[in-house]
């Protein structure tokens, strides 16, 4: 996994997007891990929260290698499908596409 070129941005109202180049599956579930540990360690107090007293994280992770066939549009969408999947499994989850 390499860290050049990291990038950590807002996507929509609570979603964040981490891209990371050159990072397969088994990466970017170790870096899923470790985003999801770090928050759940600082507990977070969510008094507004229907779900839970604490801020919790779901996360969906995808991999693609760029091409003519793999459209960025496809990441995202295998990314939001996995996220949804983590939301409906209870969440505090990480799903991989």
């Amino acid at each position: 996994m390499s860290s050049t070129g990291a990038l950590l941005a807002r996507y929509g109202g609570e979603e964040l997007v981490v891209m990371l180049p050159d990072t397969g599956a088994q990466g970017a579930m170790e870096v899923a891990q470790a985003i999801r540990r770090n928050i759940a360690q600082r507990r977070i107090a969510h008094r507004d929260s229907p779900v839970s007293d604490l801020v919790t994280v779901s996360i969906g992770a995808a991999t693609m290698t760029p091409d003519s066939e793999n459209r960025p549009e496809k990441l995202i969408a295998a990314a939001d499908q996995a996220l949804y999947a983590a939301k409906e499994g209870g969440r505090e989850r990480i799903c991989v596409a």
